[in-house]
């Protein structure tokens, strides 16, 4: 399916093109970084947190929100979403290495994180935020490969993916579960200093990721040929608003 990605008229050869001028900008600015310091980026002792973290925590939600399609789809035979959720496993995995992307270069020196490989702990949230993120990723990437490739055939998919449909349902939620209670765990931020910070990222989380999924799949429609339906699009919206009431 990858010389899919190598076909295309002359506008997606030209957005690509510019997607590839924004990576060439922002790794340029990157080594600047990695060469002078986090001082770059302006952060201090009293404002730790900026846009690296603010992304992190937004990208997380966007990622684990792909079980609200994932859940109805698969346990309840939901067939409404059938076009929109492997759109909404793909922009997972491509959420889920933002995330990590984020978290290396608000590391300082990414040479910092092979620490968590070395000496691994129970005991580190950062060590469990790894195991989370990066277990979601590799189900994301073999159930949504793998059921693509099955409906590109016109073929059920394996027997054998359906125990990893049904373990990445609470992995979405342990995902940005953990991110809470990373936030949580830092006495110095009163304001994420409570027992609740977990639903409220969920909610957020169930909020934020299908709203950009909404909008994704508008764009689609307006400028490729693939349609998910006026029902789904609508279906999402009545959960955004859902959670929207929870946070």
């Amino acid at each position: 399916m990858l010389e899919k990605a190598l076909k295309g008229s002359k506008s997606y050869w030209m957005w690509l093109f510019g997607l590839m001028v924004l990576i060439a900008i922002g790794f340029g600015f990157y080594m600047r970084q990695l060469d002078f310091g986090l001082g770059i980026t302006g952060m201090n002792r009293d404002v730790t947190w900026g846009f690296y973290i603010a992304q992190f925590t937004f990208l997380v939600g966007v990622a684990a929100s792909a079980v609200m399609l994932v859940l109805p789809y698969y346990l309840h035979d939901y067939k409404t979403f059938g076009k929109i959720t492997v759109l909404g496993e793909f922009l997972a995995v491509s959420a889920v290495l933002m995330c990590m992307l984020f978290i290396i270069v608000d590391l300082g020196q990414p040479m910092r994180l092979l620490n968590v490989l070395i000496y691994p702990t129970p005991y580190s949230m950062l060590f469990w935020d790894m195991i989370v993120l990066n277990g979601y990723l590799l189900l994301n990437i073999v159930i949504g490969w793998n059921v693509l490739d099955a409906e590109r055939n016109g073929v059920p998919y394996e027997k054998w993916l359906k125990p990893l449909i049904y373990l990445s349902i609470p992995w979405a939620v342990s995902i940005h579960t953990v991110t809470a209670f990373l936030y949580s765990g830092l006495p110095g931020r009163g304001y994420w200093l409570t027992a609740v910070l977990a639903p409220r990222f969920l909610a957020s989380a169930f909020a934020g990721g299908p709203a950009l999924l909404i909008l994704l799949a508008l764009i689609l429609r307006k400028f490729t040929s693939f349609d998910a339906g006026k029902k789904p699009i609508q279906m999402l919206a009545k959960i955004i608003t859902l959670s929207l009431i929870h946070i």
